[in-house]
């Protein structure tokens, strides 16, 4: 079968680019985007279509849908067909005959401009000038490379199309008969969407860790879920039950008309994490868990502790919207290390001993000894404007013991928690 390719020039090639692509799409999968068009091929479009001014008519009715200023040739080459686009503002050909080929002026051909400018100067002009100068001289004057301008002349050109539109994500869409109230009812066709979206997901390679499903509803609005995950996988039964658990969360507020999913490409997850690699929980089913925590108790309740720079009783907060990756690692570096703190509950009660000011023995009931060193003192709240200072704190190392956080209300002492 022989090969036929297309392509369409705009005079705007930046402002038209997305509308010619989409174009091109509706024609073939193997698409090259140029600085000023594009060129796709059609090959294998008889059967569907038909010959080539059908194919060629089917891409003009398209143009004037788009309403676009663009220049369209078909022909059995890339070369030709660009070549034939590119020379006349209103050329809309499927077939080249040899006098037309002809008359094409040489600036359009990918000759350097010293090599073009000397054969302006001998007159040579045109594609039929250049042919009547023996090949062998023009290969000899201006190198091996010459010969692929030759082929571009003799419509044999070697020039192969090179796919360069890589694809981010896919869609998938679908219009309800009514409006329906509750998401349950969608699950059905929420996963007709999923096979779909993964099947295509996984013929060009790759996975998915965000899904971008919008709902358009019944009072004109539209409701949007983004939903990630830490990680690629394209387990259908795994995304339902996230999904589900998402949208119960925050339900959409009107009935549902229609359904919109992208599913946004990543790396695949490889199938083996090393060689000696420790075996551990999937994490589908450590993200499903969180999801059912934030349903039982509330998305704000559940996150990873992130440290606040501030002095206050257990100075840190929940990052509702981070989950743990798998990927951290624990430095060993001493520059590098980190010191824990860890809160006992209740606080235990302590006897300190104090002489001139300075503390001298702790006792409680679960240890005893001299206090080796100790910084302080600092009030305990540094949110003053909200709290008064009633607390004061040292930090103390017990000899023999560890290093604690004293605390002081009134008379009473108790140790608030032990450093790590």
């Amino acid at each position: 079968m022989s090969k036929l390719y297309a392509c369409i020039i705009s005079t705007d090639a930046k402002r038209d680019r997305e509308v010619l692509l989409s174009i091109a799409q509706q024609f073939s999968y193997s698409i090259e985007l140029l600085e000023d068009g594009v060129l796709f091929d059609v090959s294998g479009l008889h059967n569907l279509i038909g010959d080539q001014n059908k194919i060629l008519q089917k891409i003009l009715d398209q143009r004037e849908e788009n309403n676009i200023s663009c220049r369209t040739a078909i022909a059995n080459t890339a070369d030709t067909a660009i070549l034939l686009v590119r020379q006349s503002k209103e050329l809309h050909h499927t077939t080249v005959s040899p006098d037309e080929f002809q008359q094409l002026p040489l600036q359009n051909l990918p000759i350097d401009s010293d090599a073009l400018n000397v054969l302006n100067d001998l007159g040579i002009k045109r594609v039929r000038d250049l042919q009547q100068i023996p090949a062998n001289e023009l290969i000899n004057r201006y190198g091996r490379e010459f010969k692929n301008i030759i082929d571009v002349i003799e419509q044999k050109g070697s020039r192969l199309l090179t796919p360069n539109i890589k694809e981010s994500n896919v869609a998938w869409a679908y219009a309800l008969d009514f409006p329906v109230e509750d998401f349950e009812q969608l699950i059905f066709i929420i996963n007709h969407g999923l096979e779909r979206l993964f099947s295509e997901v996984s013929h060009y390679g790759f996975s998915t860790e965000q899904l971008d499903i919008s709902f358009n509803l019944q009072n004109k609005t539209k409701k949007v879920y983004e939903i990630k995950t830490s990680f690629p996988t394209l387990e259908k039964t795994f995304w339902l039950k996230l999904i589900n658990l998402r949208i119960s969360l925050d339900p959409p507020e009107s009935g549902i008309v229609s359904v919109d999913i992208i599913s946004h490409f990543t790396r695949p997850r490889p199938s083996q994490r090393g060689l000696y690699a420790v075996s551990r929980p999937e994490p589908e089913s450590l993200l499903l868990t969180i999801n059912k925590i934030k349903k039982l108790v509330g998305e704000s309740n559940v996150g990873v502790p992130a440290l606040l720079d501030q002095r206050l009783a257990e100075a840190f907060t929940l990052d509702a919207d981070a989950t743990p990756k798998g990927k951290e690692r624990v430095e060993t570096r001493v520059e590098n290390a980190v010191i824990a703190f860890s809160y006992f509950n209740p606080p235990i009660k302590a006897e300190v001993l104090v002489r001139d000011k300075l503390l001298i023995f702790l006792r409680t009931q679960h240890f005893s000894g001299r206090v080796k060193e100790y910084s302080g003192v600092w009030k305990a709240n540094s949110r003053w404007w909200d709290k008064s200072w009633k607390t004061q704190e040292w930090d103390v190392e017990v000899e023999d013991n560890g290093v604690y956080r004293l605390c002081k209300v009134g008379k009473e002492w108790f140790l608030r928690g032990e450093y790590d």
